[in-house]
């Protein structure tokens, strides 16, 4: 399939341009076609006749069958459905236009990994070439020369194409390096970072170097001068400034995280009195975020590999920074009880209508007094708010700390609160949550009401152990709050920061375009293309709801009527299908990318304007918007100069803190900023494709030792969608998966469930049949018929129906290991599906028992994978023993043949010796 980028030709074509105006796609179909184009390569593509356009079948093939994925569902973090996804929504008269490749205008060749299967030693000793298999399946495969084929055949390794002759089937190319054994940890996560375009490297010396004039002041100080230029939000008594403004801010992150980019603050301010006598309240509102740019100037070694990599990337067991450590996680990080530097948000809020009276954007310093966990203020907040008992003598203050667990726990929480003696400082906490969650709250409500969608969000976890370093035993790999039905429930703290957040971006993006409309980075959100709802609208009218797709705002008020009270797993998958419509969020620059001020515009957030400034430490957005928003408060500093001419230089003297100012003519042209967002945009998108490869790895990994009737394998999946005449696709929510299930399987053989609501796989001479059935309309999603010749009955698979399937792994010597869902009952009703998941699991296990369980699961992998090394390492050592001592054989016999050694000057005085030699010499 082809993605169409330039119509312009067809313009003149009326039965071209109509039938491509419903898709952007071409089917290219067979090798031929092809026509030695890459997945990537830009080609020009001939359309071939009407009458010889095909259909794009919707059937599970086999290599579907063996892939589920892990869901994700953040807006532009998503795969958009593909085309045989797309196909089954579409009439059965509507044809795919078909063509064939005319030439390749730009190759878009990269590394691949590579296996090589052998499949005839013969041919190899022979003639040295080999057909090695790539791990992307959409890549042929490819001929190259190697003396080292028996080697090759236990690695995976890196492959470079270099040319592909015409009359050849295969491309060629040759060897780069190897990546390790096949199936170790290390080497299966290196493949997925090569393959997703994201190889890692250590930061060089130059650039670490760059950071010498910061490692160097242990502990590292605030500079009084820099204070002197900044707004100081710290309190009196810490900064011995008494006009020092004493804020109260404090971090609410994730348990584990190092980079903490942004802090929250808020308070009361003095009312408003209004003209008619009354007073307003009033609040302060604040997001302080880390100011990274302070220390990265542009232009420097360390902006320049920022700008390379982008953004940070974040695998289930490990990251890999955007920032050198002593930045990311050290001077940039927000963390508490020390002094850093800022840049501050800060609105005035008038609580009663909620109108923004002023907002002051700027440079700070702070110091954050809390770092809190996303658990731990959600549980300050789920505390019950008391008043004072005055007949049992508590205040609230003492009410509150008993309900944390008293002293002792509360400073296990919550360290910074260790050997507590001011119960008002818990108390002041405790209030300034409440507010953030009311602030947050309001603006959510009102963002909503404008056409603002809430997608669902099923987020997967690697949890180990220890998580602050991530190491240890591997604990879950299951949604982080899992209750009773399998359905997430948030902590209403994720979504308190989140929102604000999405307020602080909106209102920096407002800023940057004020000033500078022509040289801004913004983030835009376009429409979905009507057509990527079909699917969407199908389903919902398989259960009586109608969508109205005509903008956001319908979108979202249909989406909220659509909830079936019987079976909350209903809602679950519409909104699954939603966040598969929609298209990625993208990067943008507001001087050269031919756009309107309406396509501005964020679809999901229903904001008219969009930036990313929050995460600076992480993305190298942030870092780009900072600099215009600084630039345009006149305020764009950084400790060191950042050409790096200036920097380094030919002297080995090390860079000295010089604060310079930057000004506008340092800002990106409007053509560059283009350019970089074109490469964050492709950047961002394989740091999230990564990121769901590794958790699924490690998913893989943890069933694969596991027994196939082992209760951890089954679990109740619902249908989302039905797939030509074949089979369905199943959402797992208590594990994030989705996946391709099979009732006719590439052989022929048909699932019968029988009257023990167990599946029989029946051959395919045994006349059962397979059929699609629709409404006379055609206006659902229509059912999947299973029909038993015998006896006529017909067992019928529709979308939300719920089905039990087992979790098995695929493993594929070239493309490493994948889950893969296999049928084992069903369908049946969402009220038979829980009545089943009660009578297999127990109702709430208890703490102690959930860690158990968990660490047992666990192990398994950890110890498979120890093995694996431990015997591999035996192997080797033998070998490399083997080869030792045919090494020292064959060097004991070259010695014993050199006309120096000691064994052959003994043997001459031996002939030397000989009577006949004796003789000679008498004579």
């Amino acid at each position: 399939m082809v993605t169409l980028t330039d119509a312009s030709l067809v313009k003149h074509q009326p039965e071209l341009k109509e039938a491509l105006a419903s898709r952007s796609e071409i089917a290219v179909n067979g090798v031929q076609h092809r026509n030695r184009a890459m997945d990537g390569d830009v080609v020009v593509i001939r359309l071939l006749p009407r009458d010889q356009w095909g259909h794009v079948s919707s059937n599970i093939n086999a290599t579907e069958s063996n892939a589920a994925e892990v869901v994700s569902t953040a807006v532009g973090a998503v795969e958009q459905a593909t085309e045989a996804d797309r196909a089954d929504s579409t009439p059965a008269a509507a044809l795919w236009p078909s063509g064939f490749v005319v030439g390749v205008l730009s190759r878009n060749w990269r590394d691949y990994v590579c296996t090589y299967i052998p499949e005839s030693d013969a041919l190899v000793e022979q003639t040295g070439w080999v057909l090695v298999t790539p791990w992307d399946r959409r890549i042929p495969r490819i001929r190259l020369h190697t003396t080292q084929a028996a080697t090759l055949a236990k690695e995976r390794f890196v492959v470079r194409i270099d040319s592909w002759d015409a009359g050849s089937n295969y491309p060629h190319g040759h060897f780069v390096h190897s990546l390790g054994p096949i199936g170790d940890l290390e080497t299966e996560t290196q493949t997925l970072l090569i393959e997703h375009n994201l190889p890692v490297r250590a930061f060089s010396d130059a650039q670490l170097r760059e950071l010498s004039p910061y490692s160097v002041q242990r502990p590292w100080k605030v500079d009084p001068a820099e204070v002197a230029r900044r707004r100081d939000l710290r309190s009196p008594a810490v900064s011995g400034n008494p006009a020092s403004e004493d804020v109260l801010i404090f971090s609410i992150d994730p348990q584990g995280c190092q980079d903490v980019d942004d802090t929250l603050s808020v308070r009361w301010l003095d009312p408003i009195v209004m003209e008619d006598g009354s007073t307003h309240r009033r609040l302060q509102l604040g997001v302080h975020i880390a100011d990274v740019t302070f220390f990265v100037p542009p232009g420097g070694f360390v902006d320049a590999e920022a700008r390379r990599r982008t953004t940070s990337v974040y695998l289930a067991d490990r990251r890999y920074d955007m920032l050198p450590g002593l930045l990311s996680g050290d001077l940039c990080s927000l963390w508490s009880g020390v002094d850093r530097y800022a840049v501050s948000v800060l609105w005035e809020l008038d609580m009663d209508s909620f109108d923004v009276l002023d907002v002051w954007y700027g440079r700070t310093v702070i110091r954050s007094a809390y770092k809190l966990t996303y658990e731990v203020a959600q549980q300050i907040y789920d505390t019950p708010a008391t008043k004072n008992d005055t007949a049992a003598g508590t205040s609230h203050a003492e009410q509150l700390l008993a309900k944390m667990g008293g002293s002792e726990k509360l400073g296990e929480l919550i360290p910074e609160l260790k050997g507590l003696k001011k119960l008002a400082e818990l108390v002041k906490l405790e209030s300034a949550i409440r507010l953030l969650v009311d602030v947050a709250s309001t603006v959510r409500t009102r963002r909503v009401a404008r056409g603002g969608l809430e997608l669902d969000s099923i987020e997967i976890g690697v949890r180990f152990a220890n998580p602050e370093t991530r190491s240890g035993k591997l604990e879950d790999l299951v949604p982080k709050e899992v209750i009773f039905s399998y359905l997430i429930q948030p902590l209403e703290m994720h979504g308190t920061v989140a929102e604000l957040m999405i307020f602080a971006n909106h209102w920096v993006a407002r800023r940057c375009l004020e000033t500078y409309p022509d040289r801004s980075c913004l983030r835009r959100h376009p429409p979905p293309r009507p057509e990527f709802f079909d699917e969407l609208q199908r389903c919902a009218a398989s259960r009586g709801f109608q969508l109205d797709i005509e903008s956001n705002r319908s979108l979202g008020a249909s989406l909220a009527k659509a909830d079936d009270p019987n079976d909350p797993e209903v809602k679950r998958v519409l909104l699954q299908l939603t966040t598969r419509a929609m298209t990625n969020a993208l990067y943008f620059s507001t001087g050269v990318d031919n756009l309107t001020r309406e396509q501005f515009a964020h679809y999901g957030l229903a904001l008219n304007l969009y930036t990313h400034f929050t995460s600076p430490i992480r993305r190298y957005a942030d870092v780009l918007v900072h600099r215009v928003l600084l630039t345009a408060l006149g305020d764009c500093r950084s400790a060191i100069s950042g050409r790096p001419d200036e920097v380094l230089g030919r002297s080995a003297k090390p860079p000295q803190l010089n604060p310079t100012v930057f000004g506008p003519e340092h800002l990106m042209p409007s053509e560059e900023l283009s350019e970089i967002c074109q490469h964050m945009n492709e950047q961002h998108w394989a740091a999230q494709q990564v990121q769901r490869a590794s958790v699924e790895l490690f998913q893989a990994l943890f069933f694969k030792d596991r027994a196939e009737n082992d209760p951890i394998r089954i679990a109740d999946g619902i249908i989302c969608q039905l797939r030509g005449n074949n089979g369905f696709v199943v959402l797992v929510s208590r594990y994030g998966v989705r996946g391709a299930v099979c009732v006719k399987d590439h052989k022929g053989q048909v699932a019968w469930v029988s009257d023990n609501s167990r599946v029989t796989w029946m051959p395919p001479d045994s006349g059962f049949e397979v059929s699609r059935v629709y409404a006379a309309d055609r206006g659902d999603c229509g059912q999947l018929e299973v029909r038993n010749p015998s006896t006529g009955a017909v067992q019928c698979y529709r979308v939300f129906d719920h089905v039990t399937v087992s979790i098995a792994v695929s493993d594929s010597i070239a493309h490493g290991l994948g889950l893969r869902l296999q049928l084992l009952s069903g369908p049946r009703s969402a009220t038979d599906a829980v009545e089943t998941t009660l009578a297999k699991t127990p109702s709430v296990p208890s703490e102690e028992e959930q860690k158990a369980i968990k660490a047992n699961l666990i192990e398994s992998v950890q110890t498979s994978d120890a093995q694996r090394r431990r015997k591999r390492a035996l192997d080797e050592q033998a070998a490399l023993d083997d080869e030792i001592d045919s090494l020292d054989q064959a060097s004991l016999i070259g010695r014993l043949h050199d006309p120096t050694s000691l064994h052959h000057r003994f043997h001459k005085i031996l002939r030397q010796c000989a009577p006949s030699n004796l003789t000679d010499e008498s004579s």
